[in-house]
C-alpha cells in the first residue's frame, strides 16, 4: 500500500513539474524591454542588434520581437551570447521600424542563479529516490 501512495504522490509532484519550471525560470530572472530604431535597405529581410543586457541561459526562445512597421513579422532567429547580438528575421525590405525587444535578464547572483537552474534535478531525483527507497523497504518487510 506504502508503494502505491508513494506512486501517487509522485505522479502528482510530475503533474506539476511544468509549473514549477515556469515558477523557477520566473524566479531567476525578470523581463527587460528595449526599443532599436531599425533601417533595412537593399531587399535586406534580417538585421541583427546588440542587446543591452544578457539573455537568460543564452536562449532566444524567450526573447519577444514587436515592430512599429505594419508588414513586418519579426522573429528572433539567433542569439549570440559571447557579443550580445541578436538576429531579427521577417522584417520588410527597405523599411525603417521601431523593433521593440523583450527578453529575460538574470536578477540574482552567480551561486543563487547556479542552485535554482538545478532545482529540477534535485526534484526528479528526489522522486526516483522516493520510489525505489519506498520499494525498497515494502519488499523487505515482505508487503505489497
Amino acid at each position: 500500500m506504502k508503494i502505491v501512495l508513494t506512486l501517487f504522490g509522485v505522479m502528482f509532484i510530475l503533474m506539476m513539474f511544468g509549473g514549477m519550471l515556469d515558477a523557477i525560470h520566473a524566479f531567476r530572472g525578470s523581463d527587460f524591454t528595449e526599443p532599436h530604431i531599425v533601417v533595412t535597405a537593399g531587399g535586406q529581410t534580417s538585421t541583427t542588434i546588440t542587446l543591452a543586457s544578457d539573455v537568460l541561459d543564452g536562449d532566444n526562445t524567450d526573447v519577444i520581437v514587436t515592430s512599429s512597421n505594419q508588414s513586418d513579422a519579426p522573429v528572433p532567429f539567433a542569439y549570440d551570447s559571447a557579443d550580445r547580438q541578436l538576429t531579427v528575421n521577417g522584417l520588410n525590405p527597405s523599411d525603417t521600424r521601431t523593433l521593440t525587444i523583450t527578453y529575460p535578464v538574470s536578477q540574482l547572483d552567480g551561486f543563487t542563479d547556479e542552485a535554482a537552474k538545478l532545482i529540477p534535478a534535485y526534484i526528479i531525483l528526489a522522486c526516483i529516490c522516493a520510489v525505489a527507497g519506498s520499494c525498497y523497504f515494502a519488499f523487505k518487510r515482505g508487503e505489497d
